[in-house]
């Protein structure tokens, strides 16, 4: 039954897509009818070499003697057989015929994949070539009918030999202005009759390393040049042709160590090739333009990994070497730490034998994702507001770039959230009205980290029950529902601007605070306007540093409608050293309009 299954699993099941319990239905069939023919040749045989039944009358067939011994002679027989039937198992490969069904599957899916490329991309000719380490060169898998029979292509040849040996894509639209251009290759491509004028090759990664390429010739629209959409739908195929030649443990451990080093570096992580390639290609000349314009003689774009705490240089345009700087350390680690801008004049702190500027890059949240450094303004000994202000604009969008495709509107709900916080948009949005928050200033404000001076900003929200009276877990249950808040289009936390660097702000700020329509019912006298301070963190989340509570009451009956200033507290459970450093110092003076 088990060579019977085998055969047939490996070969009529392959052919017709039948399941391996279909195979082994099958096996059991043609073994019983083995079965039935070999038994009898069998007892044939043992007659003929003089092993006969013995004759036993019936009623000695019916002793229990005899019907013991008889089970015993059956089930013995039985499992000798079994265990002899067992046997090819030590030699017989349980994986072929899996194997030979994916493999069947691949190459289906595969010539699909050649077919719908070209049509899609509305391409001459495509072709899925795989690499062949031990000849040294590319076989055709599978290729449009216009094409020959499993050619081969050698691996430092043309623009595919350019894709394997780089394992960056290859778009090119006119390639006789390209270096890999050889008239004799490619204006009779394959001998085919086919004159090669765009191009847009992929590579397929196979554990980390470039194991084949797609290669479309020929866009037929778009005046015969292949477009950025292209490239990405070409590199998703591509990523599920990789896909498609490992084993599914291996796909999934692949995914697992990609997500890991996402986690590790700023920004969005970008799973497509074509668009991580395309947006480092896009940095190069951005890098030269910057310094260009600034007359400066190197520029860097440098990018925090979060696991080090390091920065490290991408991209480099001038005369300088690949490096990296901790968080902290020089100018583009305190720029980085602290979230400013760093202008340092030639002769200055680490700047000694030149001038240094350098913009940090932050996304919507004002986290910082590296830094533009650009170093030695020639001709001057220092760079000017013009200059700051315009890598400050470059350094915008390029956070926008690494935060992800969905930055912009990030950018746009936070914008929106902030015209919101006035008192005559709030008041047509809740009908019972918003609570006008006039912020004027603080003083002695602690600093939630040794390593800076406080980056100090306020936020405001309505809460049911007086929080300085609260057991401790206010801070773990605020930081839950700010970041809730995040998502919302108009903010159940009324936030103030951020001052930098400065204990004793000066805000002069009125910011709206929308009533929440959860309390609509409840009585004003268990409600309380929640004030937090915080200190901004350009690496980390922003840390809560003390809080003050007024009566919802007492701001609607106008007790409170002049500014004066009020103590702040720590938070309970909050550390005792801060809660020293609170007591009678940090006042903050606020009103609220009834």
């Amino acid at each position: 039954m088990i060579l019977f299954g085998d055969i047939i699993d490996s070969t009529l099941c392959v052919a017709l897509n039948f399941s391996t319990m279909a195979a082994a239905a099958i096996g059991n069939t043609l073994s019983d009818g083995a079965g039935i023919w070999s038994g009898q040749w069998l007892e044939a045989r043992a007659k003929s070499l003089g092993f006969e039944e013995p004759k036993l009358s019936e009623q000695q067939e019916e002793m229990g003697v005899t019907v013991r011994w008889r089970n015993i002679g059956q089930f013995v027989g039985i499992t000798v057989g079994c265990i002899l039937g067992c046997c090819p198992l030590l030699w017989m490969d349980p994986e072929a015929a899996v194997r030979q069904r994916r493999e069947k599957e691949r190459e289906e899916a595969f010539a699909i994949v050649v077919s719908k490329v070209q049509e899609v991309l509305q391409a001459e000719a495509v072709s899925l070539l795989l690499l062949n380490k031990e000849r040294d060169e590319l076989i055709a898998s599978h290729h449009t009918p216009n094409l020959p029979e499993h050619f081969h292509w050698k691996v430092d040849e043309g623009f595919i030999g350019h894709v394997v040996s780089t394992g960056n894509l290859v778009n090119v639209a006119d390639i006789k202005d390209e270096a890999q251009y050889k008239p004799e290759i490619h204006d009779n491509f394959l001998n085919t009759g086919i004159a090669v004028q765009s191009i847009l090759c992929m590579p397929i990664f196979k554990g980390g390393e470039v194991h084949g390429v797609v290669s479309v010739v020929n866009k037929k629209s778009n005046h015969g040049a292949f477009t950025q959409k292209d490239e990405d739908l070409l590199s998703a195929i591509c990523s599920h042709v990789s896909v498609a030649l490992i084993n599914d443990k291996q796909t999934f451990k692949e995914v697992i160590e990609q997500c890991e080093k996402s986690m590790q570096t700023t920004g969005s992580p970008e799973f497509t090739s074509a668009a991580s390639q395309r947006m480092a290609t896009l940095f190069v000349p951005a890098l030269e333009g910057i310094r260009t314009v600034l007359g400066a003689e190197a520029t860097v774009l440098m990018l925090l990994d979060r696991q080090s705490q390091e920065l490290f240089s991408e991209v480099i345009d001038g005369p300088l070497l690949h490096h990296t700087t901790p968080v902290g350390t020089g100018a583009a680690g305190e720029a980085v730490q602290v979230g400013h801008v760093m202008n340092l004049p030639a002769g200055s702190g680490d700047a000694a034998s030149g001038s240094e500027l350098v913009v940090p890059l932050f996304d919507t949240s004002r986290k910082c994702l590296g830094a533009i450094r650009c170093v030695n303004k020639q001709g001057s000994t220092t760079f000017t507001s013009e200059d700051v202000e315009f890598v400050t604009q470059v350094a915008h969008y390029i956070g926008m770039m690494l935060e992800g495709p969905d930055a912009g509107l990030r950018r746009v709900l936070a914008s929106t959230r902030q015209k919101m916080q006035s008192k005559a948009l709030m008041q047509a949005a809740y009908a019972k009205g918003a609570v006008m928050c006039n912020l004027v200033k603080a003083t002695n404000l602690p600093s939630a980290s040794k390593r800076k001076v406080i980056d100090p900003y306020v936020t405001f929200s309505i809460v049911r029950g007086n929080p300085l009276q609260q057991e401790p877990g206010v801070e773990q249950r605020v930081m839950r529902i700010r970041n809730k808040d995040r998502q919302a289009a108009i903010r159940r936390f009324a936030k103030s601007g951020t001052i930098l660097e400065d204990p004793n702000p000066y805000w002069n700020e009125s910011i709206a605070l929308a009533f929440p329509k959860k309390f609509e019912g409840v009585p004003e006298e268990e409600l309380w306007v929640h004030v937090l301070l915080w200190d901004y963190d350009s690496l980390r989340s922003d840390d809560l540093v003390a809080h003050a509570a007024f009566s919802l009451s007492e701001i609607r009956s106008g007790k409170l409608k002049e500014v004066n200033a009020h103590g702040l507290q720590s938070l309970p459970g909050q550390d005792a050293k801060a809660m020293g450093q609170l007591k009678g110092s940090a006042t903050l003076w606020v009103s609220f309009d009834p």
